[in-house]
Order: C-alpha cells, then structure tokens, then sequence
C-alpha cells in the first residue's frame, strides 16, 4: 500500500474515513476527576482512530471513547500520535469488523435522522410564521 511521498504504509487493518462526534473521557488531576469532551472522528478502524481536536490542550495519554449516548460502551484507548489539531489512538484490544461497521452504520443512521429531523422543524417555523403573512 502507498502512502504519500511513496513511502510504503503498514498498517494491519483498514481505515475508513467518517465524519461523526464521538466522546472522549479521560482522568484529570490523576484520578481524582474525570473530564469529557466531544471531538469530531476523522477515520476509523479496528485497531484505532483519528480525532480532530482543534485548540484542545488536554490531550491525555489514555482514554475512553464513547461513540453513543452515556449507557453506551467505554472503548479504552492509548495516543500514538498528536498534530497541531489532531490525536491518533489505538484501541487497547481491536474491536471486531463487525462492531466498527456497526458504529459506521449507527452514526450515519443518526446524522441522516437529525438531518430530517432540522429540515422538518424549519419547514414546520417556516409554514407556522407564513400563516400570520396574508
């Protein structure tokens, strides 16, 4: 496989580029506190992940995503990378193709329902205001 500048990539699995906010825990103040953030995922696969984090300064070591509501699963996960805006992380046991295509599937399923769901509220303000214009 090539990877920019010809450099061969080896990577063991596949990763799929995604475009969904994902949760991120982590542990602050040593154990003490744990903070959460919502990060956008940029790629995905079943050894790990990449996250745009923008300005975000508490890039932790180790941490959890969480890809659903808060009842969901904690997925623990180590950094092995970090960018200016960016984090790579590697899951700590691989998660089945079967669970990360679930997670793929959930999320557009989510994102196609919002997406109806503030089209249909616009048009509902839209049709509630033009009723007053007459």
């Amino acid at each position: 496989m090539e990877h920019s500048g010809g450099v061969e990539e080896k990577r063991r699995w596949v990763r799929r580029n995604v475009n969904f906010l994902v949760r991120l825990i982590f542990p602050s103040h040593g154990l003490r506190e744990v903070q959460s953030a919502n990060f956008r995922m940029l790629d995905l696969s079943e050894g790990g992940a990449a996250l745009y984090v923008g300005s975000f300064s508490g890039r932790p070591d180790y941490f959890y995503l969480q890809f659903g509501d808060d009842k969901s699963e904690l997925v623990s996960c180590y950094l092995v990378q970090r960018t200016q805006h960016a984090l790579s992380c590697r899951f700590t046991s691989p998660l089945p193709t079967a669970q990360i295509d679930a997670i793929i599937a959930q999320k557009e399923m989510d994102l196609t329902i919002e997406s109806l769901f503030s089209e249909t509220k616009e048009d509902l303000v839209d049709n509630f205001l033009g009723s007053f214009v007459t």
